[in-house]
């Protein structure tokens, strides 16, 4: 907490500091002004009313800035940059470069090994900034409120595999980005790390909740690596409050690790029964015979596979009350996005042509129905896109956890020994 009063302290200084230069360049306004009115040389008052001039354009220009938010989105397959523009109640949306993932020299994965790929990646990431200028010059139209790089569920798993090379990693991130916004932000507020589960699903849910204009829906989002789950809930173990429009909600909120559609093929596998065209070979073909090879739920609940238990163990299970939920519907993103009713009978009854990933086609389609059933929501419910880096900068400037941290810290279930 003392963090946190320490951040927020700063964030007020910068604050004062930017006000009282504002202040500053209207006081430089005033003064030509003045001097222009009182000098009795015509010339000299010429000169004096064109510096008033450009003055008042650099005032006009202070004052015309609005507050942005830098936030990174790196993810498994790359590094993606927004700027987010408050101007009054709307979040305007500027969309950058997207570079390489930071987990992939961690995992020494894509043809990248350590240290040389950790320095070009991290270069790259903060390139990205000047390379976003050619579209939209935040450093001239932006008042820089924060600037944070968050990773999902491919740096879980690149911090499970090597987690002294993924806190080296964001150490030299975290410091070159300070450099780089060295004038225009104070340090404490540049954060780089990996999001807990609970905020990918939380974030995710804000976004939503944005369109929405009210809080009575959950979200089910199905990512590559990584499955959230969140919604209302006053009575369900394990949620927090969360503040929203000033309000609090409590809320809960999930992430199960290893269920996204791309490591559950990896978990799974590939069967016959679940190849693309499957029903073209096997006359008789169901779902059940490509579903059934996919043990999602037990008694004890849907297995998180790369989770670790209160038992320290890796590999845990967790029973979802989807039914104790305060909500009015559901809304299926992330992959569910793309969901269509006709997907087992396209994918997995004939070999139609499929651009994305022809060969899982048929999986993923089962999958994600299976995934569904198990938590006890239908597929038919209303698909949308979800962007959690919206979600993300909402939450921030608001300070949406607020509350919800003086319950504790949320934890980081992928690593026995906490968050990095």
């Amino acid at each position: 907490m003392r963090g946190r009063h320490r951040t927020q302290d700063r964030l007020t200084l910068a604050r004062l500091l930017l006000r009282v230069e504002e202040l500053h360049i209207l006081a430089e306004c005033a003064a030509q002004a003045f001097a222009y009115l009182i000098h009795k040389d015509k010339e000299q008052a010429m000169k004096n009313f064109m510096i008033l001039i450009v003055t008042t354009l650099l005032c006009s220009t202070a004052s015309a800035q609005h507050k942005c938010h830098i936030m990174y989105d790196a993810g498994s397959s790359g590094t993606r940059l927004y700027i987010y523009e408050q101007q009054d109640s709307k979040w305007v949306p500027h969309e950058g470069p997207k570079v390489g993932a930071l987990a992939d020299p961690v995992r020494e994965i894509q043809g990248n090994e350590w240290e040389e790929a950790a320095n070009k990646v991290v270069e790259n990431v903060v390139q990205a900034l000047d390379d976003m200028k050619k579209d939209f010059d935040w450093s001239t139209q932006c008042k820089i409120a924060s600037a944070t790089v968050f990773a999902t569920a491919g740096m879980r798993l690149a911090e499970q595999k090597n987690r002294s090379r993924s806190k080296k990693l964001w150490e030299i991130l975290n410091q070159q980005l300070q450099d780089k916004l060295q004038d225009k932000l104070d340090p404490s507020l540049v954060t780089t790390r990996t999001l807990t589960g609970f905020e990918e699903g939380l974030y995710a849910w804000l976004s939503i909740r944005e369109k929405k204009k009210n809080h009575y829906f959950g979200i089910v989002e199905m990512g590559g690596a990584s499955a959230q789950v969140t919604f209302p809930c006053e009575n369900c173990k394990g949620a927090r409050v969360i503040l929203v429009k000033k309000e609090p909600v409590r809320l809960y909120s999930y992430s199960f690790l290893g269920l996204g559609q791309d490591e559950a093929l990896k978990r799974f596998g590939r069967t016959p029964s679940c190849a693309h065209g499957a029903g073209l070979v096997k006359e008789d073909w169901a779902i059940a015979d490509c579903a059934d090879h996919m043990p999602l739920k037990s008694e004890k609940g849907i297995g998180d596979p790369k989770n670790y238990g209160s038992d320290g163990q890796l590999g845990t299970y967790n029973d979802i009350p989807t039914n104790k939920a305060d909500i009015w519907e559901w809304v299926l993103t992330g992959a569910f996005q793309f969901m269509k009713k006709t997907d087992i009978d396209y994918f997995c009854k004939n070999q139609n042509v499929v651009e994305y990933k022809p060969a899982i086609s048929c999986f993923n389609a089962v999958y994600q129905r299976k995934y569904l059933k198990a938590l006890g929501v239908s597929s038919s419910f209303k698909k949308d896109d979800a962007s959690w880096t919206l979600g993300a900068v909402i939450c921030k400037a608001n300070d949406c956890l607020k509350e919800a941290e003086k319950a504790g810290k949320l934890l980081c279930r992928w690593s026995k020994e906490g968050c990095l």
